[in-house]
């Protein structure tokens, strides 16, 4: 499935304009395909952590101007 096939993401990148302009819409996808990989996964921690990390380096980048990959 294609990016521009998934109405999901399409979905929560179009109210992402409406409601968040302000938020990387690379940062959503990365969301999205982290929650995507991980929905039938009975193991609820793996995702989470991927999810924390993920924010935290979005945060680190924002507030330090740095890239911590």
């Amino acid at each position: 499935m294609t990016e521009s096939d998934d109405l999901a993401l399409q979905t929560l990148l179009d109210v992402r304009q409406e409601i968040a302009p302000e938020l990387d819409p690379e940062l959503l996808r990365a969301c999205y395909e982290i929650q995507r990989q991980h929905q039938f996964n009975p193991e609820r921690s793996q995702p989470s952590v991927a999810m924390e990390r993920l924010i935290d380096e979005a945060v680190d980048k924002l507030v330090l101007g740095t890239d911590s990959k």
